[in-house]
């Protein structure tokens, strides 16, 4: 029986020592090969790129824009003072770092009456500017702006007194009465026996320039007569006047294609929206000849003036507006 056991015992051990070495020796190849794989194309991992920085392609800046306020003009003076025109030049300022100019703003001013008013004109570099027209024997301010796409520069000013017309011969005595009154009394604010009417005065002073001319008042026309008894529409009415002086005879409608009839002391008269209406009224106190024709100038009040320009009241002042003319016969 103890060799039997005996013999199983020694089977057993070999068996057991068989399966250790072949156990051992499998884990040995598979660590073996665990360290070193067989290369196999089909399921190699596909290589791992690195990105490589790279430097910033180089920009160009944009240009850079100036965005200074041009320089103030320089050298401002005027060129020509006549009656009909004046001109005005100046030197162009200095433009280092500025933005380019484009234009030039001229406004001006009389020392009288009015605000700053803005000569419109086409954009323009040139550095001369003619203005006709202006009213005469006024003292006036000037402004020169240059102007770029965002500025203004600051104004360079100028004052002067616009030439008066040449000396009025006239030889009727009514003429010269009337002339005279006018001259005496353009700029005048004084309440007079006949009233004063705050913005509103012209008919009313020019009826009291034809009684120096010689008209005489009537039931129809006539100034004020007492606090009580005011003045006829005939009298301070520009229409009214109008209409007035047409049914007496006395006068003579023109046209303004008709200057070469017109003389000092005749009524000037505008419809300023062309209604068929008059709104001002005025006494022919000018009449200057130019190569552009006959200009005419007119005394009033409201707004007050001893030498205003036709042709700026109907160009500029209101543009499209109709002038006549009562032609005293």
């Amino acid at each position: 029986m103890s060799k039997h056991l005996a013999k199983i015992a020694a089977s057993l051990t070999r068996t057991l020592s068989l399966a250790l070495v072949l156990a051992f020796g499998m884990v040995t190849v598979a660590h073996a090969e665990d360290v070193a794989p067989a290369p196999n194309p089909t399921d190699a991992s596909a290589p791992i790129s690195t990105p490589i920085a790279t430097p910033l392609a180089s920009v160009t800046p944009a240009p850079v824009t100036a965005s200074v306020r041009p320089a103030k003009v320089s050298n401002l003076t005027v060129l020509d003072n006549q009656p009909t025109q004046l001109t005005l030049t100046w030197d162009q300022p200095q433009t280092v770092n500025a933005e380019t100019i484009s234009d030039y703003r001229v406004t001006y001013k009389f020392d009288d009456f009015g605000s700053w008013i803005t000569w419109k004109h086409p954009a323009t570099t040139d550095t001369r500017i003619a203005i006709p027209n202006l009213p005469l024997g006024v003292g006036i301010s000037f402004a020169i702006r240059p102007i770029s796409a965002n500025f203004a520069g600051l104004a360079v000013k100028l004052h002067l007194t616009t030439p008066t017309p040449p000396a009025i011969q006239l030889t009727v005595l009514q003429q010269r009465n009337e002339y005279a009154f006018v001259a005496a009394n353009w700029n005048s604010r004084a309440v007079s026996k006949y009233g004063y009417y705050p913005s509103r005065d012209c008919a009313n002073w020019a009826s009291q320039a034809l009684l120096r001319r010689g008209f005489v008042q009537t039931a129809k026309w006539h100034g004020r007569i007492s606090r009580l008894r005011g003045s006829s529409m005939a009298w301070i009415s520009s229409t009214k006047l109008h209409d007035y002086l047409l049914a007496t005879g006395k006068v003579t409608l023109l046209t303004d294609a008709q200057r070469d009839l017109v003389q000092v002391g005749d009524i000037v008269q505008f419809d300023w929206w062309n209604t068929g209406m008059q709104e001002h009224t005025g006494i022919v106190s000018a009449i200057i000849p130019t190569a552009d024709g006959l200009k005419i100038y007119y005394a009033s009040h409201t707004a007050h003036g001893m030498w205003w320009s036709v042709d700026r009241s109907i160009h500029i002042s209101y543009p499209g507006a109709t002038v006549s003319y009562l032609h005293v016969n």
